[in-house]
């Protein structure tokens, strides 16, 4: 089979957001109608350089680029293919993040970082963070707009503790450093009202973190169904 330069593209994304539905490609622009996304799944299906998930929770089949994709998608984002959960939990996770993607796509965006790209540990007093967003949206002229996709499983202290790790990013100019800017803004995106205003309130007056929590019906935010 002769791969295009968007099948490498399609494989690559495939990897890099873990899986995808067939309206995700649609609306991600890799192609114009349900025929040709349908027809060309089905060749690199069969090729076996993707795999089908069929699941009694989506309305869809989804997407997942498959071991033999090893070979195109780059020594970077291959081992992202090894050992990689399938769980219900997982998949509703992964496809509402690609669904933000999506909506920041279309509101301006020039580009998207994978979590997998911008993944960090630094030392703060000897103390070891990390910060690991589940992507971050470009805009040519606004900068950085770091997402969190939040469905209601993280512990709020847990959370709390990602916002402790973001302010120390940008106080330290680990963000500068890392992420050629010196300052991002986050947007978490959450399940209701009662759990948005109950994670915006873990950020002080006086952070250098801009913080911004809506509900994924605010934002417009199509979210995968909440199966288990």
């Amino acid at each position: 089979m002769q791969l295009t330069s968007r099948d490498l593209q399609i494989l690559r994304d495939l990897a890099l957001s873990h899986v995808l539905s067939r309206d995700q490609l649609l609306d991600l622009g890799y192609f114009t109608t349900v025929t040709r996304v349908n027809t060309r799944l089905r060749e690199l299906i069969g090729a076996g350089l993707v795999k089908r998930l069929s699941t009694p929770f989506f309305t869809q089949s989804l997407f997942v680029a498959s071991s033999a994709a090893v070979e195109v998608v780059g020594e970077r984002v291959a081992p992202l293919l090894a050992g990689r959960s399938g769980s219900p939990r997982f998949l509703q996770h992964s496809l509402s993040v690609t669904s933000a993607r999506i909506v920041l796509l279309k509101r301006g965006a020039s580009a998207w970082r994978f979590e997998q790209q911008l993944r960090t540990s630094f030392s703060v007093g000897g103390k070891l963070m990390e910060v690991r967003p589940d992507g971050v949206a470009v805009f040519p002229e606004k900068g950085l707009l770091a997402v969190e996709v939040d469905l209601g499983h993280v512990n709020p202290a847990k959370f709390a503790e990602k916002l402790r790790s973001y302010e120390a990013f940008i106080a330290t100019n680990e963000c500068g450093r890392v992420w050629g800017e010196p300052s991002f803004r986050l947007l978490t995106l959450t399940t209701g009202k009662l759990r948005a205003n109950h994670l915006a309130r873990f950020l002080a007056a006086d952070s250098p973190l801009i913080h911004d929590v809506l509900t994924f019906d605010q934002f417009g935010v199509q979210v995968a169904s909440n199966w288990s």
